[in-house]
């Protein structure tokens, strides 16, 4: 059984409720796969790219660094998980490839602005520490409520009689789901993309961009 350091999976199911083949959709006339499979390519580390979809044309022939999963009707409802499309996935290409990899990285077509240098990025930081897991976010400053009653809200990180200035809050991470990196084989025990301990990868906001609505994806295109 061959060994590899680094599998990355491109998730791209077709259908959504909020964006109808939002994986499809293009921006600058590249589609959000393709945007996501190019930063895959580029980046060195990344061993094998594994492409698990039930999307018809992007189901290609097999590169030197591309497998592609016909992934089952069963894994594409609306209420089929990321992790179980990975899980499926994995097994098809271990059994074709004679592969194991140490380490798994999750890259979601919804992300289109995030790079090569985001992805090298999240693996030396992923590396530099003793994480099972890593998640890509950005900082943000928020005057965070919540709601309770029927109509009625209260503040989470900051007390009214005394407000602060805005640069003088606390800075929160804001998980942008751009990148997850984590062990395989914790992966396969907790069936789970985040195991602790875990890290984080900061990405501007920018390149955080996600698209899960027709007005991420009108967004998205301004900044082209």
């Amino acid at each position: 059984m061959k060994k590899i350091n680094y599998l990355a999976i491109i998730p791209a199911r077709s259908g959504s409720k909020r964006l109808k083949n939002k994986n499809e959709k293009k921006i600058k006339k590249i589609s959000l796969v393709d945007y996501t499979l190019n930063a895959a390519i580029k980046t060195k580390k990344i061993d094998k790219i594994i492409i698990t979809t039930n999307i018809k044309k992007l189901l290609k022939k097999n590169q030197k660094k591309i497998f592609y999963v016909k992934r089952p009707n069963y894994l594409c409802k609306d209420s089929s998980s990321t992790e179980s499309a990975i899980l499926h996935s994995l097994k098809i290409f271990k059994i074709a490839n004679r592969i194991e990899p140490k380490n798994i990285i999750l890259l979601q077509p919804t992300s289109p602005f995030r790079d090569s240098l985001d992805i090298v990025k999240s693996i030396k930081t992923f590396e530099s520490g003793n994480y099972n897991s890593l998640f890509s976010a950005y900082k943000s400053k928020f005057f965070l409520w919540e709601k309770y009653k029927k109509n009625y809200a209260k503040p989470i990180n900051y007390n009214t009689k005394k407000r602060v200035r805005g640069q003088n809050i606390k800075s929160f991470l804001v998980e942008n789901g751009a990148i997850f990196i984590f062990k395989y084989k914790k992966f396969l025990n907790y069936k789970n993309r985040l195991i602790k301990p875990i890290g984080y990868s900061i990405m501007n906001k920018k390149n955080s961009v996600e698209i899960d609505s027709l007005e991420d994806l009108n967004f998205a295109k301004s900044f082209i």
